[in-house]
């Protein structure tokens, strides 16, 4: 335990430390102690509102759009219909490819001359920039993350789905409750707390989402998909601002456990509600 602790303790010290000093690329001698001059420069420059409004914007994007369908397809998937196994199945491929892979391959099909411009010729989209334009890339970037997250999103709504007894369905059934009725009524307060462990999930990557970015825009084009990893990425190892990056990530580590702890609360009001306490 004591020496876990350490492991723990020890790279948090020092980047803690690091992000209180000047420390710089190449300067590895000179850095100097400067308190939390760091966290005020990031803190007062517009850089890292920027990039907290494209962070925010495209994690509430992603949200809206693959929970209620994640829910939705794991509703489906519930029913016990001809050859469901194999469609349970096929959704968990692309949770299962690694995402700089599957960051890759789409990157490739979004290209003005990839397969996507080439299925949608017919319609009349003929280059599309779905990375190469500020108007365009959080949209296409939504479209990625939800072929590969939606899963995930599937595989805990549906594991909740399938721990509710099925009698409460057949006595609510009995006493003449319609199937949007039991939804409301059974359904929906018993999962909500799985709902809200996979939203909380779903926040926490999608506020330190770093890869899939990287892979396709790095940030572009004109910084239209600069979220806050990139920002500490760029001020880090490009720029060179080893002490500015760690105060970066300290940061961000501090609006992940914002976000952890809100919707925590929600949890536990959610399972008490759910257990009838």
């Amino acid at each position: 335990m004591l020496v876990l602790t350490v492991l723990l303790a020890y790279p948090l010290v020092i980047g803690l430390y690091t992000s209180m000093t000047n420390l710089r690329v190449g300067r590895w001698q000179t850095a100097q102690f400067i308190g939390l001059a760091n966290y005020s420069r990031i803190l007062a420059g517009g850089d890292f509102y920027h990039a907290l409004q494209v962070t925010l914007t495209f994690g509430a994007m992603c949200i809206a759009v693959e929970m209620p369908l994640g829910l939705g397809l794991a509703l489906l998937l519930n029913r016990e219909l001809p050859g469901i196994g194999v469609f349970r199945a096929i959704c968990l491929i692309p949770i299962m490819v690694p995402n700089v892979v599957s960051a890759l391959m789409w990157r490739t099909m979004m290209d003005p001359q990839g397969v996507l411009n080439y299925l949608l010729a017919p319609f009349g989209f003929t280059k599309f920039l779905w990375l190469s334009s500020p108007q365009t890339v959080l949209f296409a970037l939504l479209l990625i993350d939800i072929w590969m997250m939606t899963s995930q999103v599937i595989i805990i709504q549906l594991a909740a789905l399938q721990g509710i007894p099925s009698e409460i369905y057949e006595a609510a059934t009995v006493d003449g409750a319609s199937g949007w009725r039991r939804f409301l009524s059974i359904t929906a307060p018993l999962i909500l707390p799985f709902f809200l462990v996979s939203l909380m999930i779903r926040a926490i990557e999608l506020i330190q989402v770093f890869d899939v970015i990287f892979v396709t825009t790095r940030g572009g084009p004109a910084d239209a998909s600069k979220v806050l990893h990139i920002a500490a990425y760029r001020d880090g190892f490009v720029d060179g601002y080893l002490g500015s990056g760690s105060a970066y990530a300290f940061v961000l580590a501090l609006i992940v456990l914002l976000v952890v702890m809100f919707v925590a609360r929600q949890y536990l009001a959610a399972q008490t509600r759910a257990s009838g306490d």
